[in-house]
């Protein structure tokens, strides 16, 4: 079977996946349709021909509904010079505004409100859930405090946030801002604290495993897991491997979106990414064949956010490689997946 390319892009529109019923699904995705349309200006722009009342199901909107890229938001930041690319909508008071690592040379923003910032603690939640955190344990993280990873880990850390992960799971959390001498810092916080998971950027597990060799730590000793986060990047599962055993722990993996405020992360017994089909409608579309791969063929990863009402996104465009797999994993029969390539 094919479907129609995107002609603006090339690429081809291949299937979503969803657990949820195609009704429930397509109602979801149109009222994301119908905020955007109102109050967004990139997207009143992008949705302008969409007639929203007709689409009839998920193939519908993906056919129909245009992608947003990286090169948009910094084309039209640096044409208006809106921080937020025309993304935020009008006439609605955001509590919260933070700057994105993506696109450093042209700045872009995204704002939320408390109903964003609850449910995207919610992602972060379902993410530290899969990885078996339960209450009482400990949970350290090491990244800037406007990663997602960090502010949405605590009210403890975010005045605006009413419950963060850790208070959701019952876990007891230590956030570290910043990576100048984090390396001996995060020993030091290992030894005395001994988190059940220790979350990483990839950017600092080199230097940190050089001083767990310098000080001749055994990991095993104070941790149970390493999770390495990045944003719209993704280690290898090779190169996790690889630290794995020179670390003498598992290493998992966390995707982060931010443009999009996607979070999912690699699951430890099936070592899938896991997906929260509640907060995220998610396809794996691919470039330049003339058919539609269905299942089992890999694509990037284009992520519509459900939740987010005052930066909404709409099909972006990751830098992400994914394979969609059904769902099945024993931990958790329901989630949708993704196999990183």
């Amino acid at each position: 079977m094919k479907l129609p390319v995107d002609n603006a892009s090339g690429i081809v529109l291949p299937q979503s996946i969803s657990v949820t019923s195609r009704a429930d699904k397509i109602k979801q995705l149109k009222r994301v349709l119908r905020n955007a349309a109102r109050n967004s200006a990139i997207f009143q722009e992008k949705l302008a021909h969409l007639q929203i009342p007709d689409l009839n199901d998920e193939q519908d909107f993906i056919r129909k509904v245009p992608i947003l890229r990286l090169e948009d938001l910094e084309e039209v930041r640096s044409s208006t010079g809106d921080p937020f690319s025309g993304r935020k909508c009008q006439g609605k008071a955001a509590q919260l505004t933070f700057q994105l690592e993506t696109g450093e040379e042209v700045p872009l923003y995204i704002a939320l409100s408390r109903s964003d910032l609850r449910l995207y603690a919610q992602s972060l939640s379902y993410c530290w859930r899969l990885l078996g955190l339960t209450k009482g344990d400990r949970v350290a993280i090491f990244d800037y405090g406007s990663s997602p990873i960090s502010y949405l880990a605590s009210s403890a850390f975010m005045p605006y946030l009413y419950r963060g992960a850790a208070e959701e799971l019952g876990c007891i959390p230590l956030c570290n801002d910043g990576v100048s001498q984090m390396s001996q810092r995060a020993i030091e916080i290992i030894r005395f604290i001994r988190p059940r998971v220790f979350f990483i950027r990839s950017d600092c597990l080199f230097p940190f495993s050089q001083e767990v060799k310098r000080q001749g730590i055994s990991l095993p000793d104070y941790i149970e897991s390493l999770v390495v986060t990045e944003d719209d990047g993704i280690p290898s599962i090779r190169s996790c491997q690889t630290w794995a055993s020179a670390l003498g722990v598992p290493v998992y993996r966390l995707l982060r979106v931010d443009v999009a405020m996607f979070l999912g992360v690699e699951c430890p017994h099936c070592h899938l990414l896991h997906v929260n089909s509640e907060l995220y409608f998610v396809e794996a579309a691919q470039k330049g064949q003339d058919g539609m791969p269905g299942r089992n063929s890999p694509g990037v990863l284009t992520i519509t956010n459900l939740f987010a009402r005052m930066t909404p996104t709409i099909r972006y465009v990751s830098h992400v490689q994914g394979v969609l797999m059904e769902p099945g994993c024993s931990q958790s029969p329901e989630d949708e997946r993704v196999q990183l390539v």
